[in-house]
């Protein structure tokens, strides 16, 4: 009996203080790393994270497939990371701007022999070394298919409408989907100029639900590195298409398939104390509206210093490189999601498809020694 009433007065004493328990609700926006260029993997041990994705170039020839898959492809799953190929509409021996129409052949079925090779090769690589698809050495990949559309510089734009876009992403998407290839090992990334050029908008080339598995943006600041540019923090540019992304689909993870920034704001002298400014701003951009993958553009162009590692500029040195500490200090948080090691294919499928909860709830006992 006293242990009754020794047990019922603990429960007494315990409802009277939960109410004196406070809790801390935090919001964390998951996200996958991802950067253009990181060839000796200086960048990643700088910043001290594995890159999830590393953002690899294809066309549309015969010719590439090879050295693609064998090479290009296997060196970047090799090094534990998963590639993320921009699939440029571009023919053999030509440039991105050769081939106007492009999109207009596409649907007279006029390449469908290079499809069909480029997806069977694929689906191959997809299987793993033991060549058969569906089991536990299989792999991933994102592909982005003629990107920045809604520009007017891309063969896959020009000598055509919107429409015969739409029709040859849809013909391209299909025959891939027929030879089995899910999207737990191949995610399509529709993505877009943070701007319409032209007469047409990103609206008009939207594939639709059924034929893309994320959302994706370019977004550069040129600042004063051409005539026609001036220097634009990150919600300036991005603002008005991210509100356009979400009136188009409620469902589709967005990311930024290159991001990048010049260091030279007004005249043409670096200034580092702007770039990272610059940097942090995007920093909290990503966080606050919930981008679920980001990857920077960290190549130098001959008259735009764009890379934040291994550039002409910085504010930070490390083993001789220079870098911008505002990009190393955004990925030290946990909301960054590198490879799991022990995981075959370095990411779960809900990750892959950008499918990760954009809040936890972490409920913290304040007044712990109140229960003692």
């Amino acid at each position: 009996m006293k242990k009754l009433i020794k047990v019922f007065s603990q429960i007494l004493l315990l409802l009277v203080f939960i109410p004196s328990i406070k809790f801390t609700h935090a919001i964390v926006n998951y996200k996958l790393t991802s950067v253009m260029m990181d060839s000796t993997g200086n960048l990643s041990l700088w910043v001290g994270k594995r890159q999830a994705s590393i953002d690899i170039y294809t066309d549309w020839c015969d010719n590439s497939l090879d050295s693609f898959f064998d090479l290009e492809m296997n060196s970047v799953w090799n090094r534990s990371m998963i590639p993320f190929i921009t699939w440029e509409i571009t023919l053999c021996n030509h440039t991105n701007a050769d081939d106007p129409g492009i999109t207009i052949r596409i649907n007279n079925n006029s390449y469908d022999p290079y499809i069909n090779k480029f997806g069977d090769r694929m689906k191959n690589w997809l299987a793993g070394p033991d060549g058969i698809y569906g089991t536990n050495d299989d792999r991933r990949a994102f592909v982005r298919l003629g990107h920045e559309m809604n520009g007017n510089w891309y063969s896959w734009s020009k000598g055509s409408i919107p429409n015969n876009f739409v029709l040859a992403w849809r013909h391209t998407y299909n025959i891939l989907l027929n030879k089995g290839i899910n999207a737990t090992r191949l995610q399509w990334v529709w993505s877009v100029a943070s701007r319409d050029y032209g007469q047409y908008t990103a609206e008009d080339y939207w594939v639709g639900e059924n034929y893309t598995d994320w959302i994706g943006i370019n977004v550069f600041n040129a600042g004063s590195s051409t005539n026609e540019s001036k220097w634009e923090w990150p919600n300036e540019i991005l603002n008005n298409m991210i509100g356009r992304f979400n009136k188009l689909s409620s469902t589709k993870p967005i990311s930024m398939n290159a991001y990048a920034t010049v260091g030279v704001r007004t005249g043409n002298t670096t200034d580092v104390q702007s770039k990272n400014e610059w940097l942090r701003q995007m920093c909290d951009y990503i966080n606050n509206n919930n981008i679920k993958m980001a990857s920077y553009y960290n190549v130098d162009q001959p008259t735009q210093d764009n890379m934040v590692f291994g550039g002409t500029h910085g504010d930070v040195i490390w083993n001789n490189y220079k870098g911008y500490s505002a990009y190393r200090n955004c990925l030290q948080t946990n909301d960054w999601i590198e490879p799991n090691m022990s995981n075959p294919r370095l990411i779960t499928d809900k990750q892959f498809a950008g499918i990760f909860s954009s809040s936890s709830d972490i409920y913290i006992l304040k007044n712990q020694d109140t229960l003692k």
